[in-house]
């Protein structure tokens, strides 16, 4: 009897949460309409981002280039000198490392270059249904002391992450990984923070981020300037082999 009882409210239970709980693509153009909206995101062309960094190494300086649909760069400085990089030239992405000898390592091509750098543009909410990513709302999780919607994310080929949305307000404020390597699964979580419109964007983006990096420790990284529509050339992301 006792048992039945506890099946039955947890029946109830999760009945209640099914009805109160909007669906995936839901909460997703909810956070869309918070940032700004869909008509804002597609008139920006191109968006350069540049940071500053604290880890445990000290400060680094990072610029981001996104020359929209399909063309994205990362560089990393630290001392003045570049020590890490990214270029996806809309078919081929590279990534180059001082750290690991990352310049050896030959480029990824195709679906798995695509997704690669989907998960770095700043609005790939957008490009889940080309990329056929399934979105399933998992639950509700705190953040912080703020209640949040879970999002699994699955990819085609089965690799899956969480992003997590507020309740209250839309906005994205974490993503969850997990990451294999040789030295074995590394988690990765990222907070998004401090959401404001820069000078001359019309659509929010977190001000702050803050990331667990392995062995690297908590990364805090702080946006100084974001640029919008600067008329970036594709000959800016050319992969040099």
């Amino acid at each position: 009897m006792k048992k039945l009882i506890v099946t039955v409210f947890s029946l109830i239970t999760f009945g209640t949460f099914a009805q109160d709980t909007p669906s995936a693509d839901a909460i997703i153009d909810k956070y869309l309409a918070a940032i700004g909206g869909k008509e804002a995101i597609a008139k920006i062309q191109d968006l350069t981002i540049s940071s500053t960094s604290e880890t445990q190494r000290g400060t680094s300086e990072t610029e981001m280039k996104f020359k929209f649909p399909d063309r994205y760069a990362m560089s990393v400085f630290a001392n003045g000198n570049e020590v890490m990089s990214t270029i996806y030239d809309g078919n081929k992405l590279k990534n180059n490392s001082s750290f690991g000898g990352g310049g050896g390592r030959p480029p990824m091509e195709g679906k798995e270059a695509q997704m690669a750098a989907m998960r770095s543009n700043p609005f790939s909410e957008t490009l889940y249904d080309k990329m056929g990513i399934t979105r399933t709302v998992v639950g509700k999780e705190k953040v912080g002391d703020k209640d949040a919607y879970k999002l699994e994310l699955t990819t085609s080929d089965g690799k899956k992450w969480n992003d997590f949305y507020d309740v209250e307000s839309g906005l994205k404020v974490k993503t969850y990984s997990v990451n294999e390597t040789p030295r074995g699964k590394f988690e990765n979580n990222v907070f998004y923070l401090n959401y404001k419109k820069f000078k001359g964007v019309d659509v929010m983006l977190p001000s702050q981020t803050k990331r667990s990096a392995g062995q690297m420790g908590e990364i805090t990284s702080e946006v100084q300037s974001v640029k919008v529509n600067k008329g970036l050339k594709d000959s800016d992301f050319v992969i040099k082999e």
